[in-house]
This record gives structure tokens, C-alpha cells and sequence, in this order.
């Protein structure tokens, strides 16, 4: 389920390879964040989320720790729009394509740690988009908890009226042919979303998140495997550049 209902956007600021000087600021309720783009040298004229970048995601697809190991392809969706001047420069539902630094398996000498990273984002049309430094993970939450109300307005309806048509004719027809329109089918708004100001671990009991260097971040479970669900939450950071 996508949460369609957040309207909330960051702000991102530019950051040029070619000019030392780098501009940064702190967005609106996060004061831990300084979301910052760089333009690509390439002909594609896009941009490089850039140090500071905040990604708000969840996971396309469970992790279990006893199942990966160093090398293994990880996979989010953004859900939350990124802005840059006004402009939606990563969309919600654009791709953040990861790897697993290190898996183990829970022993009696050690607990079960996933390592993760994340290298780039690749939008609808499949444009890729390479972090200028390491994304890593800065607080993991369960998934979005949906509401869902019983009703019977129309405007309630996920039906999309055809223009020319009078009375609301189409949509009545829409609905008696997928009775499932109607009814406690209706989502409602969601809950327990994570924000750009999150860090930690945030409702997933026996699990601690580790940032061993400024590139890196694992979870570690207390007991058992290290075991991460169909659409948990992540809040990612592009890390700082490497200190000379």
C-alpha cells in the first residue's frame, strides 16, 4: 500500500563539484537533516543527492539475515517526494537500490548483524540518480498502519467521473460492477510515518542500529536472526565526505 496521503516534501539544496563553497540549510523539522543535490557532470543534466540528503523509504521486499549475504541487491521505494526550487526532482515510488554489507546468523558467541548501504536511485523512467557519497541507515520503523472507514458519499469513492456524463450515471455504474468501491474498502489516513528528524530503532523490539563509520550502518538483533518485513520503514542519510 502506497501512503498517497502525505503532501509533506523536502527541500534539497545544491551542492556543485566545481565550486568549494557548499551551501547548506536545515529544513523544516528536522534539524538533524541538511538535504543537499549536486548537479551530474554528465550530458543527462541530472542530480546527485548530495551529502546531508534525507530519503524517507520503505523496504520492496522482506530481509532475512539468515538469507543474504555481503553483496546481496536491496531494494526501497521513496515515500516521500524530494524538492529541489520548487521541483520534484526524486518522486515518491522512485527506486532506492542498495547492498548488504555483512549478514550473519544469530550464535551463542554473537548476534545476528545486517549491514546495509545505498548507492543510487533510479526513477520511472529510469534515469539513475548515484548518491555523491553513501547512503546509509539512520532509523528503521515498522510499516505505515492504515485506517479504513465505511461510507456511502460519493466523493469518498475512488471512482473517476467521465466528463460529459450527468448525475454521477458513471460512477454508480462503476461501483455496482466492483462492489468492493463501496464499503470498508476506503482507506483512510495512516499512522506511525517516520520523519526526516527520526534516528534509532523505532517499535521493532530486540533490534539496535549501529553507524560503526560515516558510511556504514548495521542492525543488530538481540535475539534471534536479524529479520526486516515487507515495508518497513527507513529514514537513509547520504553521508558526510570522507575526513582527509
Amino acid at each position: 500500500m502506497k501512503p498517497s496521503a502525505f503532501a509533506v516534501a523536502l527541500c534539497l539544496f545544491s551542492t556543485w563539484l566545481q565550486d568549494p563553497a557548499v551551501s547548506q540549510a536545515t529544513p523544516a523539522k528536522a534539524p538533524a537533516a541538511n538535504p543537499a543535490t549536486q548537479p551530474d557532470s554528465s550530458s543527462t543534466g541530472t542530480y546527485r543527492p548530495g551529502a546531508g540528503t534525507i530519503i524517507l523509504a520503505q523496504l520492496s521486499k522482506a530481509l532475512d539475515a539468515r538469507k543474504l549475504q555481503a553483496g546481496s541487491l536491496v531494494e526501497c521505494s521513496v515515500i516521500q517526494d524530494l524538492l529541489y526550487k520548487g521541483k520534484i526532482i526524486i518522486p515518491r515510488d522512485a527506486k532506492v537500490i542498495g547492498h548488504v554489507t555483512e549478514a550473519t546468523s544469530a550464535t551463542r558467541e554473537q548476534p545476528s548483524r545486517l549491514g546495509l548501504v545505498f548507492d543510487k536511485i533510479v526513477i520511472k523512467d529510469k534515469r539513475e540518480l548515484p548518491f555523491q557519497y553513501p547512503a546509509v541507515v539512520v532509523a528503521v520503523a515498522p510499516p505505515i498502519s492504515w485506517s479504513h472507514i465505511s461510507t456511502t458519499r460519493m466523493q469518498d469513492m475512488p471512482v473517476q467521473m467521465e466528463k460529459g456524463t450527468d448525475t454521477g450515471g458513471a460512477a454508480v455504474g462503476a461501483i455496482i460492477s466492483n462492489p468492493n468501491l463501496a464499503g470498508a474498502n476506503m482507506r483512510a489516513s495512516g499512522s506511525g510515518a517516520v520523519n526526516a528528524g527520526n534516528r534509532g530503532v523505532i517499535g521493532l523490539k530486540g533490534l539496535t542500529l549501529e553507524n560503526p563509520s560515516p558510511e556504514s550502518s548495521v542492525i543488530v538483533s538481540s535475539k534471534g536472526d536479524v529479520k526486516l518485513g515487507f515495508e518497513v520503514q527507513m529514514v537513509l542519510r547520504v553521508s558526510d565526505p570522507p575526513k582527509k
